[in-house]
């Protein structure tokens, strides 16, 4: 069903609110294969192979998977950042748009709306899949008790990073010690944990809560801010500023972006039907992979109010850049680990974002995911 959401608000700053977000995520057994790391050579993952059911590879009964796919009745996919062309949301449009949720029997809505609600939404088992911008609010989300898990990651690398202007001279964390830093709702932990690993003094930076404006960094008022690779950078450049990117990954910062979070009482009620939900976002990344112009206008269409076609267009090539660079060889798109998600959890407790460690495998499921690929081949209905 398509739905049209009356507050969207797509502007050249409007990645940056998923910076507040937290949320989801849970389920058990599952969390510790495959071994595989995400950052991994193909030479480190050759002999390597997620483990999944026999009934989850090529010779699955279509008929009567499409049977007990029914009984799951109504399902709802909520959108983390209404019709931003941001994966894995834009992925749920797509599946929706070209009907590849109901070829697999599924009765899905994908309803737009902002990943903190969402997320409370899920947790409540109000919708049953949404997406989160990185797994640390999953995982933030699960150590404050709520009953969700990450069951698919669509890249190992996160989207965010700290902007200054070329001409301020600083290429360091380190660089930012005296400065102001400027952040929207609150300071992920990636930043924290790259100003730790640069040997950055986080007490000698001043940090102060912005708006979304990011001309704000060409006034006195701040040295650097917070942003989206795949928003704000554009935006500048498009207004003749030159910036530069600090980014987490390369001071060791093992983060995510595009995580799809379940429910977990519903993927324990209807497992065939959440392992086709995600072989559904992963068919739509298929065709979005080839058809990002036809992507964009599919998502206009969507909104109700203005939609700015060049931003989103900016964003979706962006993103699905970072994806493809980082997707492991001989692997699917959106295979997540355990080490990965235990590096994120490390890097919460570490920066004090979270009291405690909490077990992997109650913060993410990776045999959906596995279950539906044949290597990188994705497995469709004949």
């Amino acid at each position: 069903m398509k739905k049209k959401s009356s507050r969207l608000v797509l502007s050249l700053f409007s990645a940056v609110l998923m910076f507040v977000m937290a949320a989801c995520s849970s389920n058990s057994n599952n969390g510790a294969s495959p071994s595989v790391s995400p950052s991994a050579s193909p030479s480190e993952t050759s002999s390597v192979s997620p483990s999944a059911s026999p009934d989850a590879k090529p010779g699955i009964d279509w008929e009567a998977r499409i049977a007990a796919n029914k009984k799951a009745g109504k399902i709802t996919y909520g959108t983390s950042f209404y019709y931003a062309a941001s994966p894995p949301d834009a992925n749920a449009v797509i599946a929706d748009e070209l009907g590849y949720f109901k070829e697999l029997g599924l009765d899905v809505e994908v309803i737009p709306g902002l990943e903190g609600e969402q997320m409370k939404m899920l947790a409540a088992g109000r919708i049953q899949f949404t997406a989160s911008g990185t797994a640390s609010t999953v995982i933030q989300s699960v150590a404050n008790g709520a009953e969700i898990k990450g069951i698919a990651v669509m890249s190992p690398v996160t989207i965010g990073a700290l902007m200054v202007l070329d001409k301020s001279g600083i290429k360091s964390p380190k660089d930012l010690e005296g400065k102001t830093v400027g952040y929207k709702g609150a300071l992920p932990a990636s930043f924290k944990a790259m100003f730790k690993n640069a040997g950055a003094d986080i007490s000698k930076i001043k940090l102060v809560s912005v708006g979304f404006d990011p001309t704000i960094l060409n006034t006195a008022d701040v040295d650097a801010i917070t942003v989206f690779k795949s928003n704000e950078p554009n935006a500048m450049e498009k207004l003749g500023f030159k910036v530069r990117l600090l980014d987490p990954k390369d001071y060791g910062v093992n983060s995510s972006s595009g995580v799809v979070v379940a429910n977990n009482d519903f993927v324990n009620k209807y497992p065939t039907a959440a392992e086709d939900v995600l072989r559904a976002l992963l068919k739509a990344q298929e065709y979005i992979a080839s058809h990002q112009d036809e992507t964009i206008k599919i998502l206009a269409g969507r909104s109700e109010t203005t939609y700015n076609v060049e931003t989103e267009t900016n964003r979706l090539k962006v993103e699905m850049g970072i994806i493809a660079s980082s997707q492991v060889s001989g692997f699917g798109i959106g295979l997540h680990t355990a080490k990965q998600w235990q590096d994120e959890i490390d890097m919460l407790v570490n920066t004090d974002s979270i009291k405690k460690a909490v077990p992997v495998d109650q913060v993410m499921d990776n045999k959906l995911i596995s279950n539906i690929y044949d290597g990188d081949k994705l497995i469709w209905i004949k």
